[in-house]
């Protein structure tokens, strides 16, 4: 289920076909793949390939991203930050975290806290910086940091 974008102050619910699932599963485990790789994997034609993926990157895709091997990743400090907020100040709190470069993601979800906060850091400096800097926002209750030991499995 996703919203499409383009209707200004009104939500609406834009349904995926199965190719179109399909293709979105397809650039999930590797964006990469050349356009005739993809329509010959789906057996849709090129230009038919070029349309869903037009149409994906309006409803669907927000980005695109690298992952990094875990050898070269393994300079950086990870980290998942839960925390408790004002729900009055969710936004401006949000557009806050978003304009700092080392979060990676923002998720609003059930429990004991309201928000988990995905961080990468180069050095534990850079860690505490910008723990002090989420924890003094205006309207920040609590944080409570989880530091991310090693990776056992991701997609």
């Amino acid at each position: 289920m996703n919203i499409h974008p383009k209707h200004e102050g009104i939500m609406t619910q834009v349904s995926l076909n199965e190719k179109e699932r399909e293709l979105l599963r397809l650039l999930k485990q590797d964006a990469r793949q050349t356009v005739s790789s993809l329509a010959q994997h789906l057996n849709l034609s090129r230009p038919t390939i070029q349309n869903m993926i037009a149409k994906l990157e309006m409803v669907a895709i927000d980005r695109y991203t690298v992952k990094l091997k875990p050898e070269f990743a393994a300079g950086s400090i990870r980290a998942f930050v839960l925390m408790n907020r004002d729900p009055k100040k969710s936004d401006v709190i949000t557009a806050r975290l978003k304009n700092m470069p080392q979060i990676t993601s923002v998720y609003t979800v059930t429990g004991e806290y309201d928000m988990i906060i995905e961080i990468e850091t180069d050095n534990f400096q850079g860690l505490d910086k910008l723990l002090t800097d989420i924890v003094v926002l205006d309207g920040v209750a609590r944080t409570h940091t989880y530091m991310v030991l090693s990776e056992k499995y991701t997609k």
